[in-house]
């Protein structure tokens, strides 16, 4: 999919969507509560705002053969080609359409380790996020999902990391409690994250 040039001050800016699938949402298997919500607003935004970015993300879990005690620590959730690893429906319900046709590319992460940061995963190709962002000109990241405590925070950090501009779209994105987002979001903006709702994202 080609997509337009997309700013934020001077900065190319991509929107990296973490992780809404259907074993993170109502009903699966690590289900996070308001998962489906956040997967309906995501859609909805993506909806509004895709031209405004240079480049869209999705990351999945996409577990082959964790290591370590990934499935004893936590129930079996997200197995590769699964249904639970597939990406909520609420995003195309949002969205109006498909959700693939408004994203870039989708990303696999933790095939064969517990992998909760999207820079971990890598596309078709075996290309790390890192690298995609890297030939789109990405100086600037957006980023919702789920969990906003585990593999959301995990992708901002990593981003901050790559000194990128890091902004964590917060309506859009839900924890696994209320008392989790405040920390979290405490820690991030402490670090250089800038905590937005999606209506004030752009002008």
């Amino acid at each position: 999919m080609t997509s337009s040039s997309a700013t934020g001050g001077n900065d190319a800016r991509a929107l990296i969507i973490v992780d809404v699938q259907n074993d993170f949402t109502e009903g699966g298997a690590l289900e996070v509560a308001g998962g489906d919500d956040v997967a309906y607003k995501i859609g909805l935004y993506l909806g509004k705002t895709r031209d405004r970015y240079a480049f869209v993300v999705a990351t999945q879990d996409w577990h082959i053969e964790p290591q370590d005690d990934h499935f004893t620590t936590y129930p079996v959730h997200c197995v590769a080609e699964s249904p639970g690893a597939a990406l909520d429906p609420e995003l195309s319900r949002g969205a109006g359409r498909q959700i693939a046709e408004l994203v870039d590319v989708q990303l696999h992460k933790g095939q064969y380790g517990a992998d909760p940061s999207g820079f971990r995963g890598v596309d078709e190709l075996g290309r790390p996020l890192s690298k995609l962002l890297g030939e789109h000109g990405i100086q600037a990241v957006d980023v919702c999902g789920v969990a906003e405590d585990i593999c959301v925070a995990a992708t901002i950090r990593d981003a901050v990391g790559a000194r990128l501009q890091a902004r964590l779209l917060t309506d859009l994105s839900v924890a696994t409690s209320p008392a989790a987002a405040k920390a979290t979001e405490f820690d991030l903006a402490s670090n250089g994250v800038t905590l937005i709702e999606s209506a004030d994202a752009w002008p």
